[in-house]
């Protein structure tokens, strides 16, 4: 006689890819395509947590292509009281629409409150915030702590924003983070925003 070992069968949940959420701003508007379920993929794998490196370091982005992040210049005062406010709200949820520490933050109501506690008013959405201040060139090497970098896919409307800390490293609120968080874009995580940065302004 022979025994038979019987197979356990667990459930499998299938989580379609389109429940994803995109780190993007309350104005954005989106339809999915191939290429904003790739994107979507690779914000959901962002690292969370702050990068402590200041060297210069590479990237690589989901077309294979390696982007090198020169070492950023030291904080100006102006710019180390704008990152020492944005610090305070790390951990602060992702709101759509939301604009205070007590409400959440969407992207743009992020960088509207935290420069506004500088005496700098910006407009209210990352669209409007893409003709604030004086633009820079869209180079690592050109941006200093405190400007803002604006995103958007190809064809697409700006849809987020974030402040350069320096070296790789931009802090946000994100809907993909669940809130402020720092990210290193000079990390593996960072594809999305080295292909898909458009406009650096410099508002100090």
């Amino acid at each position: 006689m022979t025994m038979m070992s019987r197979a356990r069968v667990r459930p499998v949940v299938v989580v379609p890819l389109t429940l994803v959420v995109l780190s993007a701003c309350a104005q954005g508007t989106y339809g999915v395509s191939t290429g904003t379920i790739l994107s979507t993929v690779i914000l959901a794998g962002e690292a969370v947590g702050r990068s402590g490196s200041s060297g210069s370091r590479t990237t690589t982005t989901s077309g294979g292509s390696r982007t090198r992040m020169p070492r950023s210049p030291a904080p100006t005062s102006a710019a180390r009281r704008v990152l020492d406010e944005a610090d305070r709200y790390v951990g602060v949820p992702y709101v759509w629409g939301g604009n205070t520490p007590s409400s959440g933050f969407d992207c743009s109501g992020f960088t509207k409150y935290v420069f506004a506690k500088q005496g700098i008013d910006l407009p209210r959405t990352s669209r409007e915030q893409a003709r604030a201040g004086r633009g820079v060139a869209v180079d690592f090497g050109e941006m200093i702590p405190g400007d803002i970098l604006l995103f958007a896919e190809p064809g697409e409307a700006i849809s987020h924003v974030a402040i350069w800390v320096g070296s790789g490293t931009i802090i946000h609120a994100s809907s993909a983070m669940g809130g402020v968080q720092y990210l290193d874009i000079g990390g593996t995580r960072g594809g999305w925003y080295v292909e898909n940065l458009v406009a650096v302004r410099r508002i100090l």
